[in-house]
């Protein structure tokens, strides 16, 4: 025996000097980096990780030409914070986003397109869902970074406005086309497909779905779409030069634990993703490593193969050996999920993993033995309680490395809000800073979570009544949950119940008195019930609180305009053109404001400013009207209001101002 182990020593020696040299030989010869991300997608609804119902022949296809990880996760079940993990090898805390919607990547991180970019790359990203737009920050290194327009109704598959994202084709097309353009020098592509992500559809006409349902159907169609990709490299004998990473953000919970969708706990059902490395002719084919990696460990793995060095401190290790097949150690690893907090009110989440154990901190801490219970179905906390204690010190050692950063805020306009809110997220609005030990477990509150979603779906579907009774009833099971009580008041608002709404953001007031939405939409409605003075101050409370939110000021400056407060109105209007050029409607009410005060010159520019920003924006259209009948320009006059009429056919008011506007400009009404 003694002489055994000194041979298995040098056995192993030997093989990871035979793949530092099988690697070091391909080093520099990486051409292309083509890196798809799947979002919302676990690991094991693909063919290539033993699903045997699913379709999905080019990932499968992808597997047996490269490396399949068997054991990869991601760091955070979000979409923002989990890619901002793959472009800096940082966790959450210590690249700053930690729950879509609210802060960007802030300057001083160096992203992966950087260094790509840096080197002389081409580099382009192709992004399908507003939660990566290029205002939260990952567009950094990219030259071209296409986050879509947010799509007209006819994109949006069923028409419903409330779930809007650019579905895999259109993504693929994009992609596509610039690659056309730019594959004749080295690139970094980066391309993200959000179709898994609830809702699902099934009306997919370029992929078979025989027997597939919901969230297989729309993997189903992202891999068709993928499959183009991998075909077009293929026709342009690229393959060869490119290495493709694939890779989920995060996965997705299909009841298990209770839990629909993700975000809200930490278990494998959300964490475990695929992660798949092809390059035919330099990696091995069909080959699976077991050790456990996580998504942090992306950026430095890339670049180790592309023969880079990380340009500062990351937390991710390169796991390149394994790609030769050279069994690499298992790393402790963190992970975390803060949607509790931000979203409910509910404690955040945090676990490290390692081989065999992973432990979740939470206010009843929980331990999986992953290798016997990978499902998780059994908690050991109890019976295992110094292993709860090792991993605990684990857990605070990760964390107390970190070099945490607070990132900035991001101003969202009010479509912008209102898509975040579509997709299931608040923004990180309405949480409390207070001690997680004294607050609700999550694991506790999946079922509130559930009857949530089940409530905006009802009120999707215009069962108002529905909705109301289930969001009263979770107001009552958990009145710290901000996103239960916002829902409702938003509701009873859009259905014009505005005293009903006032109580409610009353009462949101008080649970969050420094929350700049809460301010903001009790000021709407107390301009709606005829309370400018009222409104004012709120919208002045709301403009304190996140200085940056350029829709504050605007309904500051209408709330004002309506008080006859003109001179501050227009203050307000100038202060939010001033924060954000292109938005309508601060041009379109500081005409008006203008206009009232006979400044009629004036306002037209300003209304003119408003249509070319928005050619469709009929209301500038209308107003410039008004303002060109003033100064008897009829002719002008008339072509706005025409133009006011063909996007509003119904705007009465405009069809009575072209007949006199052509009356007086001597013309035929017929016309």
């Amino acid at each position: 025996m003694k002489k055994v182990l000194p041979l298995i020593l040098l056995a192993a020696v030997v093989l990871v000097l035979l793949a530092a040299v099988y690697l070091q030989r391909r080093r520099g010869e990486w051409n292309n980096l083509l890196l798809i991300t799947l979002d919302t997608t676990r690991a094991d609804r693909l063919g290539c990780y033993g699903y045997s119902e699913a379709k999905t022949p080019a990932l499968d296809g992808l597997a047996e030409s490269g490396v399949r990880f068997n054991r990869s996760f991601c760091n955070v079940p979000l979409t923002l914070p989990s890619h901002a993990t793959i472009m800096t090898g940082l966790y959450p805390p210590e690249h700053g986003c930690r729950v879509n919607g609210a802060h960007d990547l802030g300057e001083g991180l160096t992203t992966l397109a950087e260094i790509f970019a840096s080197r002389g790359y081409k580099t382009a990203a192709f992004v399908a869902a507003f939660v990566l737009d290029s205002r939260f920050g990952l567009d950094r290194g990219f030259r071209t970074y296409d986050d879509y327009e947010i799509p007209a109704a006819e994109d949006i598959y069923d028409g419903n406005v409330m779930y809007r994202y650019r579905r895999g084709d259109k993504v693929a097309d994009a992609a596509l086309s610039w690659l056309e353009e730019n594959s004749h020098k080295p690139f970094f592509c980066w391309v993200h497909f959000f179709d898994p992500h609830r809702p699902y559809y099934t009306d997919r006409l370029s992929v078979n779905t025989d027997k597939l349902r919901g969230y297989d159907t729309e993997i189903a169609f992202m891999d068709s779409q993928i499959e183009r990709l991998i075909e077009y490299l293929k026709k342009e004998d690229m393959l060869e030069k490119t290495l493709v990473v694939v890779v989920g953000d995060h996965g997705e919970s299909l009841g298990e634990h209770g839990e629909d969708e993700h975000g809200l706990l930490l278990y494998s059902s959300s964490m475990h993703v695929p992660m798949i490395f092809s390059r035919p002719g330099s990696l091995p084919e069909s080959t699976e490593v077991e050790s456990p990696v996580s998504t942090v460990d992306l950026f430095t793995t890339i670049l180790d193969l592309f023969g880079w060095k990380p340009p500062g401190r990351t937390s991710g290790r390169s796991f390149a050996p394994a790609l030769s097949g050279v069994a690499v150690p298992g790393m402790p690893f963190y992970s975390e999920t803060e949607f509790p907090l931000t979203e409910y009110g509910w404690s955040p989440l945090a676990s490290v993993t390692d081989r065999v154990w992973k432990y979740i901190k939470a206010p009843r801490g929980e331990l999986y033995n992953l290798r016997d219970d990978p499902k998780e179905m059994e908690n050991l906390a109890t019976d295992r309680p110094h292993k709860v204690q090792e991993l605990k010190a684990e857990l605070a050692a990760i964390e107390g490395g970190m070099a945490v950063r607070e990132s900035s805020d991001v101003a969202l306009d009010e479509l912008s809000q209102k898509v975040l809110e579509s997709l299931g997220y608040l923004g990180g609005g309405g949480a409390v800073e207070t001690d997680s030990s004294s607050l609700r477990d999550p694991k506790d509150a999946v079922g509130m979570r559930r009857e949530f979603i089940r409530a905006v779906e009802y009120s999707e579907r215009g069962e108002k009544a529905k909705a109301e009774g289930i969001l009263r009833k979770l107001i009552k099971e958990s009145p710290e949950s901000y996103a239960f009580r916002y829902k409702l008041a938003k509701m009873l608002y859009k259905e014009g119940r505005y005293q009903e709404a006032r109580k409610e953001f009353e009462e949101m007031a008080k649970m969050a008195p420094e929350e700049y939405r809460t301010h903001y939409n009790l000021g709407k409605t107390l301009a709606k019930l005829g309370l400018f003075d009222g409104a004012i101050d709120e919208f002045r409370k709301a403009v304190e609180f996140d200085p940056e939110q350029t829709a504050g000021y605007n309904n500051l400056g209408i709330a004002l305009l309506r008080s006859g407060r003109i001179r501050e109105a227009m203050d307000a209007f100038h202060k939010s053109i001033s924060m954000d050029y292109k938005q309508v409607d601060p041009h379109n009410n500081l005409g008006n404001a203008l206009l009232s005060l006979g400044r009629t010159d004036e306002a037209m520019k300003e209304f003119r400013r408003a249509v070319e920003i928005d050619p469709d924006f009929f209301e500038g259209r209308y107003n410039l009207g008004l303002a060109l009948f003033n100064r008897r320009q009829y002719k002008e006059a008339a072509r706005e209001f025409r133009e006011t009429i063909r996007l509003r056919p119904g705007f009465a008011e405009a069809r009575k101002k072209l007949e006199l506007a052509l009356a007086l400009s001597g013309r035929s009404t017929g016309n």
